[in-house]
């Protein structure tokens, strides 16, 4: 995923900073901080709504450990990301000594995949999901891959008043997350489904490696049930900047990124019957501007919408109330 996602050489000055003070460090690392707020000092002051999502999206941890004998780590959001020895390969094969440095990210409410700007759609369908993560490897020397016979095991708690889906499946993304095919399965991953966590298993990054990897424990089922309509969201009023427009799901762990086709932004998927909100926003002249409409989906529905100037703080505070 290119969005937000640092340079080779950040890396390496990231990897070579830690390891000055690695040596303190313990084979287990959990941070009991309370996770600080999306956006701790709002700027209200965009050159794009990318630079919206790099500024208010869930941002990047950073552990390290000795590749020779791994390590365990846990997340501010609780998620484990348990590492084998020598579990890393370089570009030769090579199995991988000394740090390693582990960038790592989860999201599992639906306004931090608004702020990111990742949704769980795939093949434009909708996606049930008990969270997203990415990860990422590197050595002083650049971006490793997963050891073959290794595993890594990212453990996901099932959420507050949620409970265990048994239908759950492991799906991966590539640097193309921000379209809406772009979650997928494959033999890189596998999935367990327990009363509190999901076990997900992953037995190779992405290439390449250098974007790191998208995952993603799904149920591709749950939308099933429903008879699918166009919604379409139509844009009025004066605005003229950059929009992007998502349907957020009421009471369900999804949501999807609809795309311009045309003057209007139309879902050919969307689950009839179902509640949502409609969540427009755009960037013009630094400024922000939403629009949020809840709905109950039904068949051929036109949703219009009209983008007003807002705050980060506001606009925030009402994602946040969706989850």
């Amino acid at each position: 995923m290119k969005k937000g996602i640092a340079s080779i050489g950040i890396i390496t000055f990231i990897v070579i900073a830690l390891v000055i003070g690695f040596s303190c460090k313990k084979k287990t690392e959990t941070l009991s901080d309370p996770e600080p707020p999306i956006s701790s000092t709002p700027v209200d002051n965009y050159s794009s709504l990318q630079d919206f999502y790099n500024q208010n999206g869930v941002q990047l941890q950073t552990f390290t450990l000795n590749a020779a004998t791994g390590g365990t780590f846990v997340s501010n959001k609780s998620t484990t990301i348990n590492i084998p020895a020598n579990a890393f390969m370089d570009a030769s094969l090579n199995t991988v000594t000394g740090i390693v440095a582990i960038e790592f990210k989860d999201i599992y409410k639906k306004s931090d995949m608004l702020f990111s700007n990742v949704g769980t759609s795939t093949n434009y369908c909708l996606l049930k999901s008990a969270g997203e993560f990415f990860i990422r490897a590197s050595t002083v020397s650049g971006p490793v891959d997963i050891s073959g016979l290794k595993k890594l095991t990212i453990e996901q708690p099932v959420q507050p008043l949620a409970v265990a889906d048994g239908s759950m499946a492991a799906f991966g993304a590539n640097d193309t997350l921000g379209t809406a095919g772009a979650w997928y399965t494959d033999g890189s991953y596998s999935l367990l489904v327990n009363t509190t966590k999901y076990i997900f298993d992953m037995y190779s990054f992405n290439t390449p490696l250098i974007n790191g990897s998208w995952c993603n424990s799904d149920n591709p089922y749950y939308f099933g049930m429903y008879p699918q309509t166009t919604l379409t969201a139509a844009k009025t009023g004066t605005f003229s900047g950059m929009v992007d427009v998502f349907l957020v799901f009421k009471n369900v762990s999804s949501m999807v990124h609809v795309y311009k086709s045309g003057a209007n932004y139309p879902y050919n998927y969307a689950p009839v019957g179902l509640p949502c909100s409609v969540v427009a926003i755009g960037v013009n002249g630094g400024k922000l501007y939403s629009s949020i409409n809840t709905i109950t989906i039904s068949a051929t529905q036109t949703v219009n919408f009209n983008l007003t100037e807002t705050t980060t703080g506001a606009f925030q505070a009402a994602i946040i109330a969706l989850n």
